[in-house]
């Protein structure tokens, strides 16, 4: 019975770096994806669908506070939110709107006139202001001269600890409000994030999938022996010994050996032909190519009075999980796996981890299997 030691088997890192550059288009892809839809949609709604411009113009104040020194002030502090109570009373915007009706400028609802006045104290308590907003400049500026005007005659009427209000800074102008709109930050911070997921996903894709990649996966997981890849230069050598009688070489090959498919749609007779090509006169006319096994049960018996089998694994994602299953059955039917070959492999990822290692380690790179 097979046995496979997945909690023996280290994570191996390089294999992952290596299977990474190969979706490196995949995750660049992802990246400019993310950039376009999270990055276009921020753009879209801050810079293309912003709305109505606004206009807004802004009075600075001096406030004498009734106190009789400074250190009594802190017991008067208006800070912003208080401000912002007294400017948006009822007492306060219809003085407002008395200036407004005086000045003749157009009225406005209590509603969107408490709506377009915010009052902030950026640093000293003593000198507030005030910010008037709407959607035309010249509302705005009639607008903040009538809070102007309601700031320091009434407003010192409204609250007891305001002895007087000056205005030191008044409103000359109402430029465009202009919004903290970044989209050239907006599109990289999605493209870094795109990408940052699309690497986390690949590689718990990656780490999760029972993938065979390697010779010496198939070595290290499930204990078989394997003769390598068809391109690989020890495969004659492979083949030589592994199918000898009394497994030593010079004594000759089994000539009744079975090339079975380890996988629902594998053609081991195409391997069988190639491996004829890949390792000429040491293939016999007594080789046979046999089905899967698990798709014809029925293959089991010729299987067992071979001399040998090679069990022919195809190469890639969720290649384990079948491979599992073929060897769970031949171990049911007493059909021992004299060694096994790496199909449809990735010669060039084989040669990249081998001569990857090599350079990290200070050896010679290896060119197809290891753990044979």
């Amino acid at each position: 019975m097979w046995k496979g030691y997945y909690g023996k088997e280290p994570f191996d890192l390089r294999l992952t770096a290596l299977r990474m550059l190969y979706k490196l288009p995949l995750i660049a892809a992802a990246a400019l994806l993310g950039a376009v839809v999270f990055g276009g949609g921020y753009y879209g709604k801050n810079v293309l669908l912003r709305g109505d411009r606004l206009y807004a113009a802004t009075s600075v104040y001096r406030v004498e506070y009734a106190v009789d020194n400074v250190e009594d002030m802190m017991n008067v502090y208006v800070n912003d939110m208080s401000w912002n109570t007294y400017l948006q009373s009822k007492l306060f915007l219809d003085a407002v709107q008395g200036h407004l009706a005086r000045a003749g400028a157009a009225g406005m609802g209590e509603e969107e006139l408490a709506g377009a006045i915010q009052a902030q104290v950026l640093s000293d308590i003593r000198i507030p202001s005030t910010v008037v907003t709407t959607d035309s400049p010249e509302k705005s500026l009639a607008v903040a001269r009538a809070v102007e005007e309601a700031m320091t005659r009434e407003l010192a009427e409204l609250l007891s600890e305001v002895d007087s209000v000056a205005v030191i800074d008044p409103c000359q102008a109402a430029p465009e409000v202009v919004p903290d709109v970044r989209p050239g930050r907006a599109f990289l911070l999605a493209a870094v994030l795109s990408c940052f997921f699309a690497v986390v996903v690949l590689l718990l894709k990656e780490t999760g999938e029972d993938s065979i990649w390697l010779p010496g996966s198939v070595w290290k997981r499930y204990g078989l022996k394997t003769v390598g890849t068809i391109e690989s230069r020890e495969l004659a050598e492979n083949v030589r010994y592994f199918f000898s009688r009394k497994g030593q070489a010079g004594e000759g090959l089994y000539e009744d050996v079975a090339v079975c498919a380890a996988q629902e749609g594998l053609d081991a007779e195409e391997v069988l032909e190639r491996l004829k090509e890949a390792c000429p006169g040491l293939i016999g006319d007594g080789w046979f190519a046999v089905p899967w096994p698990v798709g014809e049960p029925e293959a089991a018996g010729r299987l067992r009075k071979a001399g040998g089998i090679l069990l022919a694994v195809r190469a890639g994602s969720h290649a384990g999980r079948a491979l599992e299953r073929t060897l769970e059955y031949l171990g049911q039917q007493d059909c021992p796996v004299t060694a096994a070959i790496l199909w449809e492999a990735d010669e060039r990822l084989i040669r990249r981890y081998y001569l990857t290692g090599a350079r990290s380690g200070g050896g010679k790179a290896g060119t197809g299997s290891e753990g044979i």
